[in-house]
């Protein structure tokens, strides 16, 4: 009995072990070259005298945009929650706006004051916005906790958004998603969608409401993110195939290049780092 209980475990323990790995490298193997033709080009000029509006700016990737912003010359004002913690931003000496994007009366009487020259949404969902569990067991059980999707800003609050500059005359609106959106959703791996399918879903309801706005949108699709150092070597691509990770640094530069670059008009772009197509790269500096 003892030596079929220990060739059980051992064989349950090989499963286990493969079932990990195979999760592992379907998450970070992706083997995608972006064609260098199909790169983006762009200008990262200062630019000065003009005024965004960042929503989302207290995230990580957001804080990241805010500082290339004004280091470009940018008029930065960030939009964000009551309660949100904005500390960062104060550091940087942001002008704040408390705005819930949820309330669509609030979210347009604040950009009806005629002083934007452009939007950047980093708009979504957060992981303090999703509901704690009560057993932690059930987390490596059952996956992320579900939220309501009429809940989720992800497509309520950047439609509002969206819909609010139009009213206001704001023409400029830049939207920062999520791979998998879209044309995008055969790019992310396996290992990586599991618990983002809401996610998914919602934002491209929302780059759908964009694109038929008849603002001068320019969407940009970022995959896995990452604190460490950003580089040279990340661009934007325009193929819906391409996945890579990246670090925020980076996302938040090339988001400042489209927003200040007229040829990204009616663009949807994959923000893709060709040295970090691995997972582990999420944790090294290159």
């Amino acid at each position: 009995m003892k030596k079929w209980l220990v060739r059980i475990l051992k064989w349950g323990g090989a499963a286990l072990l493969l079932l990990v790995v195979g999760m592992i490298l379907s998450t970070s193997a992706t083997f995608y070259s972006a064609p260098p033709e199909r790169v983006a080009q762009l200008s990262s000029a200062p630019v000065a005298g003009k005024t965004v509006l960042v929503a989302g700016a207290t995230s990580a990737s957001g804080l990241e945009l805010v500082r290339v912003l004004k280091e470009r010359g940018w008029r930065v004002v960030a939009m964000v929650r009551a309660s949100s913690t904005t500390a960062p931003l104060d550091a940087l000496g942001v002008e704040k706006m408390v705005v819930d994007a949820m309330n669509p009366q609030e979210t347009a009487a604040a950009l009806a004051a005629d002083r934007f020259d452009a939007v950047v949404s980093l708009i979504g969902t957060s992981a303090r916005d999703l509901p704690k569990r009560r057993n932690p067991v059930d987390v490596r059980i059952r996956g992320p906790e579900k939220m309501p999707m009429d809940r989720r800003p992800d497509f309520i609050g950047n439609r509002n958004l969206i819909d609010a500059a139009k009213a206001a005359g704001v023409t400029r609106f830049v939207f920062v998603t999520v791979i998998g959106a879209g044309e995008s959703d055969g790019a992310v791996p396996w290992g990586a969608r599991r618990g983002h399918e809401d996610v998914i879903v919602l934002k491209t309801q929302a780059e759908e409401h964009l694109r038929a706005s008849g603002l001068d949108w320019t969407i940009i699709r970022p995959g896995g993110l990452g604190r460490q150092p950003g580089g040279n070597t990340a661009v934007l691509v325009d193929d819906p195939k391409a996945f890579s990770f990246l670090a925020r640094s980076d996302l938040g530069r090339l988001t400042a290049d489209a927003l200040g670059d007229a040829s990204t008009v009616g663009k949807t772009y994959t923000a893709f780092d060709p040295q970090r197509r691995m997972i582990w790269k999420l944790f090294t500096a290159r």
